[in-house]
């Protein structure tokens, strides 16, 4: 048998060297597929909280705060987290490295610093490790952002540099003449360690923006206080504001509801220290409106379009009273005239002759018509009442005199005088015969020009406005006198 020519083996060995050094290639293809395939992905689970953190600088000596997250409240506080999703098998410790960045693109490393428990000292990043088997997640607690001032700005730079700080390596090529300082964003670094030595890195992931708190540019808005929450649907109703600090030339007020909106009227002079604004509101879509309309009035940052909370303007009819002055004036006159229609009490009376001699005066101003239907109520004081008309001749003034002396018995304020025994010490003579006014009274009628019967009634235990309303029913009841004659009992009758 023949053996094959030499040429012919060593193109054999040939194409078996050549097989074998496509399958180890083929095998490094494969190998780094399936490397690239088990990364896991790097995810921020929880943001942080873009309003209301303030950057404070080194010299202030004090903590600078703690990055909340975004859904953080009052009672339940969260902090920034991230998350390592996908297969971690092969995966033995992840490191994240996290820094500030400019918040437009491209992201630079800002010469602000991040400082907390885990960040090292004057380094400006964060640095933490932990075990993915343990927990996917890790929230970043008590980190603060410390501001640099503005002649440390370019040593803060260079720091980052030797840190070797770059995430998206924009090679530190412009300055800080447009960077925003009131506003960074966190970017995390993942460093992947595998079980068998091998490291690599994940993509950067930034977060969304946190602005400075004190910042007019770019802080949260709030409407504190206005001096009134109502005004006419036409407009033009000055408006006092309280706000938080503002920009003059970056601020608007909207009126809004529904599809309606309007701004409020004002110029720049009338922003007052950034924290006041003096505008006039706008008229309402309908002039013509019946009813109260409530609508929503809001502060907007005309760079960005941040609004603030809104609260409650209520737009009144043209012809509503904004200030109560018909209210007002109504309450002024039913006091008046409850004034004027209160009773006058015993202690403002007059003394016991006086009032006799008022009464009997004042029947020469009356006509002889008149003269009988004299009112029960108090009269005016003598002061009030002229003495201008000479007494009737043709009159008895002994009738006369007779007839005041019964309605003045039946006046409920000389029942008091006459019930006072230090009152009744001094009664004229004319009325010793007469019977105390308010202890007996006839047991058959309640008229008091009726004789007295021997058996009576004792009326002590009623209250003055019953004791009234008992006189009034009974001089209703009495049938009327013909015209032109007068009843008129005698002190001997009596």
């Amino acid at each position: 048998m023949a053996s094959a020519p030499p040429s012919s083996q060593g193109t054999n060995a040939c194409l078996l060297a050549s097989r074998s050094t496509v399958s180890s290639q083929n095998l490094g293809d494969i190998n780094i597929l399936e490397r690239v395939l088990e990364k896991p992905r790097f995810v921020v689970v929880e943001e942080p909280k873009d309003r209301g953190m303030r950057f404070r600088y080194e010299c202030e000596g004090r903590s600078a705060g703690s990055i909340l997250g975004a859904s953080s409240t009052d009672s339940n506080k969260t902090q920034p987290a991230i998350e390592i999703q996908g297969p971690i098998d092969h995966i033995k410790q992840v490191t994240v490295t996290v820094s500030l960045v400019t918040k437009d693109l491209p992201h630079r490393p800002h010469p602000h610093c991040l400082v907390g428990k885990d960040c090292p000292i004057d380094s400006g990043i964060c640095v933490v490790s932990f075990n993915p088997h343990s927990s996917r997640r890790h929230s970043f607690a008590n980190l603060g952002i410390q501001c640099v001032k503005r002649k440390d700005l370019d040593l803060s730079l260079q720091k980052r540099r030797s840190q070797n700080i770059d995430p998206f390596q924009t090679g530190h090529t412009k300055g800080i003449e447009d960077m925003d300082m009131n506003a960074v964003r966190l970017c995390f670094q993942c460093e992947l360690e595998w079980d068998d030595g091998r490291k690599d890195s994940l993509s950067p992931v930034v977060s969304k923006p946190i602005y400075d708190k004190k910042a007019t540019t770019t802080s949260q808005l709030k409407i504190s206080l206005l001096n009134q929450y109502r005004g006419s649907c036409t407009g033009k109703t000055e408006i006092y504001m309280l706000c938080d600090k503002v920009q003059k030339d970056d601020i608007e007020i909207i009126f809004r509801r529904g599809s309606w909106k309007a701004n409020g009227e004002f110029a720049l002079t009338d922003v007052h220290r950034q924290i006041a604004i003096v505008f006039k509101t706008p008229p309402y879509q309908d002039p013509d409106i019946s009813e109260e309309v409530a609508v929503s009035v809001v502060l907007r940052r005309i760079s960005d379009q941040m609004e603030s909370e809104p609260v409650t303007f209520t737009y009144l009819p043209h012809n509503q009273d904004l200030y109560g002055v018909k209210r007002k004036r109504a309450n002024i006159k039913s006091d008046m005239s409850f004034k004027e229609k209160h009773c006058v009490v015993a202690d403002s009376l007059p003394s016991t002759e006086q009032a006799i001699l008022y009464l009997l005066e004042s029947q020469n101003t009356l006509s002889p018509d008149e003269r009988p239907h004299l009112t029960q109520a108090a009269g005016p004081s003598m002061e009030e009442t002229p003495y201008t008309e000479a007494q009737n001749p043709n009159t008895n003034p002994d009738e006369i005199n007779q007839l005041l002396i019964n309605q003045l018995l039946e006046l409920p304020e000389f029942c008091h005088l006459f019930s006072d025994s230090s009152i009744s010490a001094n009664v004229p003579c004319g009325f010793d015969s007469a019977p105390p006014a308010c202890t007996s009274f006839p047991n058959t009628s309640l008229h008091f020009n009726q004789n007295f019967g021997t058996h009576t009634q004792d009326f002590s235990h009623y209250s003055d406005l019953q004791f009234n309303m008992l006189v009034n029913e009974s001089q209703n009841q009495q049938p009327e006198q013909p015209d032109g004659m007068v009843q008129v009992k005698t002190e001997e009758a009596l």
